[in-house]
Formats: C-alpha cells, sequence, structure tokens
C-alpha cells in the first residue's frame, strides 16, 4: 500500500511551490475546511455484509486518507496541532528583554530552530503574534535574548541581525514595523489566512553585524529558521469624541487594541499648525513648549500611571496626522491624553480595552 507523505515531505513540496503562486477563492475555502476539519460519520451504513478483503482495503484507504489530510491540516493551519506553544523554553529571552516589547513569558511561543553558516549560530528562540503586531526573537552565538537589552551591543561578539524577509506558508511577505532590537524583530501583522489558521513562518536571514564594531563588521552568510505561531484576536475600538481647543481640534481616525497593545491614530486642524508652521523655520523655546503642549500624546491607566511606550509620531500635512502605540498589561479602562497642555477633563478621552 502507499505509504502518506509525511509532514515533511509535504512542507518540502509546499516550500518547492513557486512565488507567483496565490490563494484564489478556492483555495481559500479549502483552508477554512482544513481549520475546521471533521471527520463525517455516515449514519446507517450497512457494513456488516461487506467483504472482509473489501472493508480491510476501505479502512487502509480511509486511514490514508485521514492521516494526509491530518498532515496538511497541521502544515497550513497550526491551531489544528500547536505543540510548540505547550513546549519548555530553553535560553528564551530574558524577562527584561520580552518586557522592552511589553510582553512576558506567558505571551509567548517558545521555539528552538537553529541554523548555522560562516562560522555563527542563529537561533530563534521565542515569537508572538496578535492582530497588531509579529514579534520574533533570535539569538546570535547564544547572545542577544539575556540581560538588559541597552547594554547588548559594547562588547565584542555581539551580533545583531542584518538581511533578512520573512514569509509564511501562503507565501506572503511581512516587512519590519515598529521600534525593535538587534536581535528582537517586531513585524507587520500575520495577514489572512495564516491570521486565521496560524502561521508557520521562515526567517532568511542573509548578513549580521558585529555591533561593537559600528557598521565595520558585517558577516555574510545563508540562515533559515522557523516558526510557528498562532496570532491572539485584535479589536477595533469604538471612537471617542473629537477635543477641541481654541488653539486645535483633535478627531480619532482609529483605535485598536489587542492584549498586549494599543495603538490610536487621530488628526489635528486649527490655528496651531500654522504657528509652529512659522516657528519650526527657526525652532526655539516657543516652538518645544507648543510641540509639547499640543503634540506630545500619552496614555494612562485607570489609577493615572503613564503605561508603557512603543512609538508614536506625527506627520505635518493639513490636517495633521498623529499616532501612538502603546503596551498595555491587558483588558481596563484607558486614558487618552493628545498634549501637555491637554489636561482639562473634557480634553482627555476614556476608552474600554475588552
Amino acid at each position: 500500500m502507499t505509504q502518506p507523505a509525511t509532514l515533511e515531505e509535504v512542507e518540502d513540496r509546499l516550500r518547492g511551490l513557486p512565488e507567483s503562486l496565490v490563494v484564489d477563492l478556492e483555495d481559500a475555502r479549502a483552508i477554512t475546511r482544513i481549520a475546521q476539519l471533521r471527520i463525517p460519520i455516515k449514519q446507517g451504513a450497512k457494513t456488516q455484509h461487506a467483504l472482509p478483503l473489501l472493508r480491510s482495503s476501505a479502512i487502509g484507504m480511509t486511514v490514508a486518507i485521514v492521516m494526509l489530510l491530518n498532515v496538511v491540516a497541521a502544515y497550513y493551519a497550526p491551531t489544528y496541532s500547536r505543540a510548540l506553544a505547550d513546549a519548555p523554553g530553553i535560553g528564551g529571552p530574558s524577562s527584561k528583554v520580552l518586557a522592552a516589547f511589553g510582553l512576558s513569558a506567558s505571551n509567548v511561543t517558545p521555539v528552538s530552530d537553529v541554523a548555522s553558516s560562516s562560522g555563527h549560530t542563529l537561533r530563534m528562540a521565542a515569537g508572538y503574534a496578535d492582530g497588531l503586531r509579529t514579534v520574533l526573537f533570535v539569538s546570535i552565538d547564544g547572545k542577544g535574548l539575556d540581560g538588559n537589552p541597552k547594554e547588548f551591543g559594547m562588547n565584542a561578539g555581539d551580533y545583531g541581525l542584518g538581511g533578512f524577509t520573512l514569509t509564511d506558508q501562503f507565501g506572503r511577505n511581512y516587512t519590519p514595523s515598529g521600534v525593535g532590537g538587534p536581535t528582537m524583530l517586531p513585524f507587520t501583522p500575520l495577514a489572512w489566512p495564516a491570521s486565521r489558521v496560524g502561521a508557520r513562518l521562515t526567517l532568511h536571514v542573509t548578513s549580521i553585524d558585529a555591533l561593537w564594531l559600528r557598521g565595520s563588521g558585517e558577516v555574510h552568510g545563508d540562515w533559515t529558521l522557523h516558526a510557528t505561531l498562532v496570532a491572539e484576536p485584535a479589536h477595533t475600538l469604538a471612537l471617542p469624541l473629537p477635543v477641541h481647543t481654541s488653539q486645535a481640534t483633535y478627531t480619532f481616525t482609529s483605535i485598536r487594541s489587542s492584549a498586549t497593545s494599543l495603538s490610536i491614530r487621530w488628526t489635528i486642524d486649527g490655528p496651531i499648525l500654522d504657528r509652529l508652521s512659522k516657528l519650526r523655520a527657526a525652532p526655539n523655546a516657543e516652538e518645544m513648549q507648543l510641540q509639547h503642549d499640543y503634540f506630545w500624546p500619552q496614555v494612562l491607566d485607570a489609577s493615572g500611571r503613564a503605561v508603557q511606550l512603543s512609538d508614536w509620531g506625527f506627520t505635518f500635512t493639513k490636517p495633521a496626522t498623529g499616532a501612538i502605540t502603546v503596551f498595555i498589561p491587558g483588558p481596563d479602562r484607558y486614558r487618552i491624553q493628545l498634549g501637555g497642555a491637554l489636561t482639562a477633563d473634557d480634553q482627555q478621552r476614556w476608552i474600554v480595552v475588552p
């Protein structure tokens, strides 16, 4: 009897598919069926009159088909089999490294995939994904994920990742997004259908940098690492009312949250833009004060403490646009203050993260 393909054989075949291959509507439907795979039981089947040989062959064929379906499902839909999520971490990121991304050991999926090239060994140690971001943690020669991340890169032997690409099992590419580190990589969130069924990610690294040499120690190589991640959900929140002041009007355009982060976007319009534009031609103390008063956002928890900042910025068009991403400890009420001068109750907005 023909032996069913192993997971490794299926993976090799899938990796050999052309890059031009796209997931069409029928593929999407099939993937959804895989994610919800059920083996039906035909009611009232009269099997007692079947010949023993025929019954044996039918059972063997059914087993082979079910095994192959399980292999394909496990590859395309990691939610069908996510043993890695429960595996104990070996040499995973330290609590300080995780905290720099608003994460803890309970949030990340332990991974231990190793690749060596050009005399250096890279190891995918852990990963995290939700509807707002994807984060990978990679050690180089056993370094980069322990101790204080602010001190990494000062000593000989401290390497950081240089050139790399990230793709999933459906051929989707992911780009770096947000503030990262030499061995800690934030990317855009998982795309559909990986966002639904789980992602088998492939990180291909083509160079690493000797950080202590300050740009003169690039090492080229060929490292391929894998991680299996299932994304936590993200939520789109109702938009608060605009904030009006004599100098500016702030209008919220998007607020999204996950279990670990919160992303807020808004526009700013009014006389403050013209005044700031004039002052920016020759920056002075007044310009710095206006920046702080009207363009200095923060998010506070229910007790009034500012939550951990990931990144923020503005685009000074008309109207101007602002964005801030913060790390949050979980569901709660949070207060948004869009500028240092906007301290009155009617100039701040409360939101509830589910």
